[in-house]
This record gives C-alpha cells, structure tokens and sequence, in this order.
C-alpha cells in the first residue's frame, strides 16, 4: 500500500470524526470515477465512503444527484439508503452479498423496468451536453482527428425522441448488482442516475451486459405492457451510436486519468466504430 493511499485512508477516518469511528478502511477496486473506500465502524456497522474528486469533476459528477437517486430508490426496495452527505463525499451503507458476474435477460429487464417507474429525478441528463463536457475536460494530446470529427458530427445532429422521460439508472451492469443473503437484488453505484430517455437507459444496459439489443428491447416492452414495440425498437436503434460516441469520450477521459490501457482499448475500439459506420 503507497504511502498516498495510506494517508487518503487516514484523512477519511478523521473526516468521519466524531459522527462515525471508524476502525478500518480499505480502498475498493474498480470505478473511474471515485476512489471508494470500505469502511468499517467500532460498533459493527460497515459503509462504502465515495469521495468528490478531480474524476467526479472531470466525469460531470455530482454526490448530491447521487444522494437523492439512492433516496428515492432504497424507497423501493432498489438500493440501500444513503447514510450521510458531506461537503467533500457521500457515506453509503455496505450492502452485503455477492457481486454478479453475469444476469439473466428476464432478470435486467425487470429490474430495468422497476428503475424506469421510479418517481422522476430532479437532476435531468442531456447526452450531447454531457458529450460536449467529457470533450471540454479531454487533453489535446488524446484529440483525435477521429474524436474531433465524431464529436463534431454528433454534436451537429443531436436530437430527442419522442419517449417520456423516466428516472434512469444509466450503469446497470451487472457489476453494479448485489445479491444478498436472502436473495433480493440491490442496485449500486448510482452516480449517473438521472432524469432522461429511458430507451437511452436500455441502450447502455444492453452494452454493460452484453446483451443483444434488440431481444432486451422486446423483452422490455413486454414486461411494461407496452404496445409501441417499434418505436422503442427504432429510439434504441438511434441512440446506440450516441452511446458509443459517449462512450469514446468516457473511456478517453478514464484514459487520461489513470493510463490504464484497457480504457484506452476501449475508446479506440469505439471510435473505430463510428468512423467505420458515419465517418465514411
């Protein structure tokens, strides 16, 4: 352990202080955008600490946002309660269980289908806007030719559909899933959530889980009792490019940040594409 990630660990447990004692704290792997930590407090109870940082500024992140999503969803049943928000990070309840390393199709459908009838957030997102904040926060030595252009092509073409607007969830990946001890899924990891275009949601959901667009959609849609199956399946089919474009800046944000390849694989693999598909 670096003598850095010792005294972030430090600088947390004092931060706490006197509200929480905590005895122990250990830095979660995974995640762009925070650098969580597990913490364990002297009377048994345990938190997951998700500091602001240079990457939640960077990714256009807010804890509050993020507060209130997990409000309204601990309500029913999604996720745990927040526990308490400060100035420079969010304490959130531990939730106990086992990380999923895969979902069934019916299963991410309904859960899908229960974060779309959440009561709606206040915070709404805009993915061109979000697009042209990831581009304003990217160093000129990652802009492309290839990135300049894809930006510049969805920036001129953005649009919106016809969908009403539902809370979305915007990472419901499997990752970001807990099975608990009595078997009820819980839902983590809410700092994208937002007010926005539910087939947008089921876009980025298809991509988190790899699963085949078209077939998440119909089961979707069955699910919410929904008649207007092709609308939905033609709103998906035109927002799939907008998450790949989100996508090259993300992973060349996450990129930039850290320098681990594998996000720059990513963008790469992105960008590649879209220029094979709009760029021609």
């Amino acid at each position: 352990m670096s003598l850095y990630a010792e005294q972030e660990k430090a600088a947390v447990i004092q931060r706490l202080r006197p509200d929480f004692i905590i005895h122990d704290a250990q830095l979660l792997d995974g995640g762009l955008s925070n650098r969580c930590m597990k913490l364990s407090a002297s009377d048994g109870r345990q938190f997951v600490w998700r500091p602001k940082s240079e990457a939640t500024k960077v990714f256009g992140l807010s804890r509050q946002h993020e507060h209130d999503a997990l409000l309204i969803a601990s309500e029913s049943g999604l996720a745990a309660s927040p526990i308490a928000l400060y100035s420079d990070g969010l304490l959130n309840a531990w939730v106990q269980g086992e990380v999923l390393d895969g979902i069934a199709l019916d299963s991410i459908a309904i859960l899908q289908a229960k974060v779309h009838d959440l009561p709606l957030l206040a915070n709404r997102f805009d993915p061109f806007e979000k697009g042209l904040h990831y581009f304003s926060h990217l160093s000129p030595t990652l802009m492309s030719d290839d990135i300049k252009a894809i930006h510049c092509h969805f920036q001129h073409h953005a649009f919106k559909s016809e969908l009403a607007l539902t809370t979305c969830h915007y990472d419901l990946g499997y990752y970001n899933l807990i099975k608990c001890p009595a078997g009820e899924l819980k839902i983590i990891d809410w700092e994208y959530a937002a007010l926005g275009d539910p087939a947008l949601d089921l876009v980025m959901t298809s991509l988190a889980n790899d699963i085949e667009l078209e077939t998440l959609v119909n089961h979707y849609c069955r699910i919410r009792r929904m008649d207007n199956v092709a609308l939905w399946q033609e709103t998906c089919a035109r927002w799939l490019p907008v998450a790949y474009y989100l996508g090259v800046l993300w992973f060349s944000l996450g990129y930039q940040l850290y320098g681990q390849p594998l996000y720059q694989y990513r963008a790469l693999r992105f960008t590649s594409v879209l220029k094979d598909s709009l760029l021609q």
